[in-house]
């Protein structure tokens, strides 16, 4: 068994773990049973730390993120585990709003390796065990924790939380949570747990009914964002109970949902973790947005980032797109084999052309697999160059999968900062 010396140790031992997004689902566990075998040999680090458990399609990254926000503004000090990373492995693990350090990283693998490779843990499974690690030995007052896949069988559900929530329900792995909406609501009220109050985002009809049956054989108080009436007035939200529209840095209207949510949850936990209005206000105020989600890369450019990949996310992104009042936008995308459905490519056939580029990865659909339902222009590593410069005046949204990120970020680093007009 070879010894984890360094970091770089640490990164080729991850990187001969199957990835579920290169691999696809033959990369993940659907069981309970390995995770918790694990976390018992490390001493159950998970039910060291008070929780709050985050589901849904779309969205639930975002309340991570505004949760994170307003518990360190009222002093509390936070973990918060999401996924995938965008461009860094750390990003998935932070407390008190920084990214763990390489040293911490190392630390965990040198210990834990032994188990790892003992109970065969997934890519997944590592980083949730790692988290529950990291936030045991940082004594978080509260850790917010998303899940990756689902809920009933991912494994951030070995958690004994203070709250659930499921921020939406849609159509997205298919293939693993079932090709219909109420099936998918069924696995994500699998985070529902006994007596555990659950807050659900914009969610309605049979889902709903599905959701609220689940809590109420747990046992479980069901509180609706939507009792809180959110509001959107161009990039500012009002909620019952605020008297007046906040500002926000938000682009997205389906934000005002998120912050809804993120609220409601606060509040359903106000005896255990109070919380002033006045910390909320400010830390919606001063958010200032997820990475990757309707994101603006460059101050002085008209350009963004949505990792929208299901019919919904792509609806929202267009709907924020058309706010922007420019009469042409230039789409610029690059999907997922899973994601890239007739129908999410339907909503960009007013739009054509758009260009297309191809992620070197297994599960990414090439231009040929794109071009049967929207016109495309391909571009690579040696035209895209070009294709910048083209579009260095113009509005352009890069969007279709969160892996297509890093590849655009790197891009921006081959901006010349200084002068705008050139790229080098």
């Amino acid at each position: 068994m070879s010894q984890l010396k360094s970091i770089r140790d640490v990164w080729k031992f991850l990187d001969s773990i199957p990835m579920f997004a290169n691999q696809g689902k033959s990369a993940a566990n659907f069981s309970l049973d390995k995770i918790t075998a694990f976390c018992a040999d490390l001493g159950d680090p998970q039910n060291s730390f008070p929780s709050i458990h985050v589901a849904g399609t779309n969205g639930k990254g975002s309340v991570c993120a505004i949760l994170e926000a307003i518990y360190r503004e009222a002093g509390y000090i936070t973990g918060v585990f999401t996924s995938p990373h965008l461009e860094r492995y750390n990003e998935r693990f932070k407390i008190n709003g920084k990214e763990i350090d390489d040293n911490e990283i190392l630390r965990f693998f040198k210990k834990a390796k032994p188990l790892i490779e003992k109970h065969e843990l997934t890519y997944f499974e590592i980083s949730t065990a790692l988290a529950f690690w990291a936030f045991d030995k940082a004594e978080v007052d509260i850790a917010i924790i998303e899940t990756g896949l689902g809920g009933r069988l991912d494994a951030t559900n070995i958690i004994k939380p203070e709250l659930s929530i499921i921020t939406s329900i849609g159509l997205d792995h298919t293939d693993i949570l079932g090709g219909s909406l109420p099936e998918i609501a069924k696995e994500k009220a699998g985070i529902i747990k006994k007596e555990i109050p659950v807050v659900i985002g914009n969610i309605e009809g049979e889902e709903l009914s599905l959701i609220e049956k689940k809590a109420t054989e747990e046992y479980a108080l069901l509180v609706k964002a939507g009792d809180i009436q959110p509001v959107w007035r161009e990039r500012n939200i009002m909620l019952k109970g605020w008297g007046r529209f906040i500002s926000t840095q938000f682009y997205e209207p389906v934000n005002m949902w998120n912050v809804a949510t993120s609220i409601t949850a606060v509040r359903a936990l106000s005896e255990k973790f109070p919380v002033d209005r006045s910390a909320e206000i400010r830390s919606i105020e001063q958010f200032r947005g997820v990475p990757a989600r309707f994101e603006k890369l460059n101050p002085l450019k008209e350009w963004y980032f949505s990792g929208s990949h299901n019919l919904v996310a792509i609806n929202s992104m267009l709907e924020a797109a058309t706010e922007l009042n420019t009469e042409k936008v230039h789409f610029v995308l690059s999907f997922m084999k899973d994601k890239a459905q007739p129908e999410v490519l339907a909503k960009f056939k007013a739009l054509e052309p758009c260009y297309y580029y191809e992620i070197d990865s297994e599960r990414a659909a090439s231009a040929a697999d794109i071009q049967p339902h929207l016109a495309v222009k391909t571009v690579d590593e040696k035209s895209i160059k070009n294709l910048l410069h083209e579009l260095n005046d113009e509005v352009v949204i890069f969007t279709g999968s969160f892996y297509f990120y890093s590849i655009v970020k790197r891009w921006l680093t081959h901006l010349n900062y200084s002068d705008f007009s050139t790229i080098i």
